[in-house]
């Protein structure tokens, strides 16, 4: 078998993986700061210290550079929210500790960097229709994890039944607005956006 090649003590594999590393940090310190719309690729590659020729060997396009970065944070976000949810489900006695173990994963996760908070609610809406198609399959899959717990809810007597799916569509939409609200509004805490999102839940998707 070949040895990979090295250059400067990294092969072929870890330089691509850097460089593509740095276009994406380099994006989110543009995007989430100037605008998707403000950014350039020149912007992106001189922010990153790249050329070109590096970033289209990577990324088919501006739009391609965004959507990586808005999926890398979304699965990121995910992965925050089902790690606390299966915490919560190995103690919890009531529906509304695992929902609000989830709804707070959530929450600090944007509010740990207000750039990703922005790339994901305010810059990557409206891109193009390829884009609001691919964020719209991104809501169905945190419906469907939200019409999951609240299954294994069901299956473990904390809740009498599943809530209506179309619920979850429109707690979804709320949830962006509100978060995109915080972003925009000094006086907003997280601490306001969980207290709104509770009550979405209870009374509201579930009863």
């Amino acid at each position: 078998m070949t040895e990979p090649r090295l250059y400067r003590g990294q092969s072929m594999r870890d330089r691509r993986r850097d460089r593509r590393r740095r276009f994406c940090d380099s994006a989110i310190a543009l995007f989430g700061a100037d605008g998707y719309a403000a950014t350039s690729v020149s912007a992106v590659c001189k922010h990153a210290a790249l050329s070109s020729r590096q970033f289209y060997e990577e990324f088919g396009d501006r739009e391609h550079l965004l959507r990586t970065v808005y999926d890398e944070t979304e699965d990121a976000a995910s992965g925050s929210v089902i790690e606390a949810v299966t915490r919560s489900f190995e103690r919890a006695t009531a529906i509304e500790a695992v929902f609000d173990a989830g709804i707070r994963a959530f929450v600090e996760f944007f509010d740990a960097d207000p750039r990703l908070t922005r790339i994901c609610f305010v810059e990557a809406v409206g891109v193009s229709p390829a884009f609001e198609e691919h964020r719209a399959e991104r809501r169905a899959r945190w419906g469907a994890s939200l019409d999951a717990i609240t299954a294994t809810g069901v299956e473990r007597g904390l809740l009498a039944d599943r809530p209506d799916a179309l619920l979850w569509t429109g707690f979804i939409g709320a949830v962006n607005a509100v978060i995109v609200e915080q972003v925009r509004s000094a006086d907003l805490t997280t601490e306001d956006t969980l207290r709104v999102m509770r009550t979405l839940l209870r009374p509201g998707v579930l009863g």
